[in-house]
């Protein structure tokens, strides 16, 4: 009977239990990231039709690459339009994170819904035009995104590293 009593006041401390953890409000695409060379990140950003293209490549456990100009270059290496007047309009950032850092810049995103699958209202815009791939932790995602929280943490994202290369350089 003693037994039975601790039981049923234990169990109330139990359902208490997952409230402690710092990862309670995790979604369930969410996870925790894991260093590894593996996990990758590619950004396609563009605000409006006529704004510079913008991508950013997450590698190599904390190298950071943002491409931006006008140049289809920049969205797609082999394109072979080099009769364009934009084709040589590109420029290069190089960022490099540690390991730590690099992870948690990915665990932010992972918590921004990176990793859930969206689809477009009939109300959604076109633009920003954001698409997103990823392999983080052997997790797989490869959409656009149309969730402000995520694009918003990308374009901070994406301009802290710009002007980090830009003092690089």
């Amino acid at each position: 009977m003693k037994s039975l009593r601790l039981a049923l006041l234990a169990l109330p401390l139990l359902t208490l239990l997952p409230a402690c953890s710092p990862y309670w409000y995790r979604h369930d695409d969410a996870f925790v990231v894991q260093n590894s060379r593996l996990n990758w990140l590619q950004v396609y950003y563009q605000a409006s039709e006529d704004a510079p293209r913008v991508r950013c490549d997450y590698k190599d456990n904390g190298s950071i690459i943002v491409l931006e100009g006008h140049s289809v270059t920049v969205g797609d290496d082999f394109n072979i339009e080099y009769d364009k007047a934009a084709f040589g309009d590109v420029r290069k950032y190089h960022y490099t994170l540690d390991p730590k850092m690099f992870r948690e810049y990915l665990q932010v995103l992972v918590d921004c819904d990176l990793m859930k699958h969206e689809e477009p209202r009939d109300d959604t815009p076109i633009y920003p035009k954001v698409m997103v791939r990823a392999n983080i932790n052997h997790h797989r995602v490869e959409k656009f995104t149309f969730n402000p929280d995520l694009i918003a943490e990308l374009r901070t994202q994406i301009f802290q590293f710009k002007l980090s290369g830009l003092r690089n350089q």
